[in-house]
């Protein structure tokens, strides 16, 4: 027991002297204590919320109506080194250099395209796709280097969500290799 408690003052010291900011919670006598990092890294802030998610910026009006094939749910990546899913409510791609995800609206009814992009640092990241299948749009984030994400899609209408697909694969956000 003396041995813990030695260790455990041990421990707790190296993190004090590694700088890292630390919230830790309280917990019953004998239990583990979990010690858990607060969210300091340099990356954007977490952007938008799964009912409220942010616009996807417009891209050039030119390059949109060249990225998007119109037959059917046939859709064309708009960038290179991107990697593309595509489902019948929209597509998104996942470029790794300049770490943008694009995404486009596949059927003009009234709802939304919205990508969910889940980073394996703990950031959830929400892009709703231009309204009415206008065309690809993308949401510039500054993940960090060397982690992994993953993404899936929804439709959103008036704070309702439906057809939500399964989720991507994880790819690293340095070199879009799968993690």
């Amino acid at each position: 027991m003396r041995l813990r408690r030695t260790l455990a003052i041990a421990a707790a010291g190296l993190l004090l002297l590694a700088g890292g900011s630390t919230q830790a919670t309280a917990v019953a006598p004998g239990a583990t204590a979990v010690v858990q990092a607060a969210d300091t890294d340099t990356d954007d802030p977490d952007a938008g919320t799964l009912t409220s998610p942010t616009m996807a910026t417009a891209v050039d009006p030119a390059a949109r109506s060249t990225a998007m094939s119109t037959a059917g749910f046939s859709y064309t990546a708009p960038v290179d080194h991107c990697i593309l899913y595509g489902y019948e409510i929209g597509a998104t791609c996942f470029e790794w250099v300049g770490d943008d995800q694009w995404v486009v609206d596949g059927i003009a009814n009234g709802w939304a395209a919205v990508v969910h992009v889940q980073t394996n640092y703990g950031k959830d990241r929400y892009c709703q796709a231009l309204p009415a299948a206008e065309g690809w749009a993308k949401c510039n984030y500054d993940h960090q280097e060397g982690k992994c994400v993953r993404w899936q899609m929804y439709e959103l209408k008036d704070g309702d969500t439906r057809n939500f697909t399964g989720w991507s694969a994880w790819y690293g956000t340095a070199y879009g290799y799968p993690c």
